[in-house]
């Protein structure tokens, strides 16, 4: 009898599920509701998204469609929410609206570099969280929606702020971005979001000589004042980041960690 010894050969396994967590992926809370994920800051395993959506301690989940049915894995949990925080300057102290979730995500979902790719030609860029001058009116602006669409808009509202609306049963806003649609003169303002689009970063718009976009803030819901004009909402990251995650961008090299290295009733602001 002869015997043939093969030469040995080497196991592998590889889990199914994947992971694919990106900036701007969809998740979800325990009830179901939709929104997006903002990135990583300070580190792989620290998330961010919106406040609204999510309770401290609440599972996160992301969602895809495997084997022809919907799979909804645990990404990881909120660890904490901040709505308002306070801005102190040698100058002034003020209110701003952050809406953000700091989340613990699980080791399958560290995110290691916040990268969005544009889908008519394939550009990737990384991801900058803005620190520079104050921004202008008609700032050109892009967004990426929960379908993966970009689309163009303009700063309509720079540091915007409406007490009225807990008058109303909704949350103020204090110096937040206002954005609208690039509208000829006297057309009602539209906003470049819709419901499930909170959490979607608001970013630069792309230059031929660079590979690195800037993150003016994130997504947080729709805001209408009167009939005619209605302006998706913004936070403004660069400044209220620092009293969200633990950074300190006077160090440049920190400011770069996760970003960059490795956010019916038209009178209210809408959730979701």
């Amino acid at each position: 009898m002869e015997y043939q010894i093969d030469e040995p050969v080497e196991s592998w396994y590889h889990p199914t599920c994947g992971t694919n967590l990106r900036a701007g992926s969809p998740i979800s809370n325990i009830t179901g509701q939709c929104f997006m994920f903002s990135g990583t800051v300070f580190d792989e395993r620290t998330g961010i998204t919106v406040a609204h959506a999510l309770k401290e301690g609440e599972d996160v989940r992301t969602f895809r469609n495997q084997y022809g049915e919907v799979v909804r894995p645990v990404i990881g949990k909120c660890r904490k929410t901040f709505r308002d925080v306070q801005i102190i300057t040698e100058r002034s102290e003020f209110t701003m609206t952050a809406d953000m979730a700091v989340l613990d995500l699980l080791p399958d979902f560290h995110v290691r570099r916040n990268l969005v790719q544009l889908p008519e030609n394939e550009r990737k860029f990384r991801l900058r969280i803005y620190k520079g001058p104050r921004l202008f009116q008609n700032t050109k602006v892009m967004v990426i929606d929960k379908m993966g669409r970009f689309h163009s808009g303009v700063i309509r509202r720079e540091r915007f702020t409406d007490t009225s609306l807990e008058r109303r049963g909704g949350e103020n806003l204090y110096n937040v971005l206002g954005i609208g649609s690039e509208t000829r003169d006297g057309m009602p303002e539209s906003p470049i979001t819709g419901h499930g689009d909170s959490g979607a970063l608001v970013l630069s718009t792309p230059s031929e000589n660079s590979d690195v976009l800037d993150v003016y803030g994130i997504v947080i819901g729709l805001y209408g004042n009167g009939p005619r004009d209605v302006f998706t909402i913004a936070n403004c990251l660069g400044e209220v980041i620092s009293k969200v995650v633990d950074i300190d961008f006077t160090d440049r090299d920190k400011n770069d960690c996760g970003f960059e290295t490795m956010l019916d009733n038209l009178s209210d602001v809408s959730c979701y």
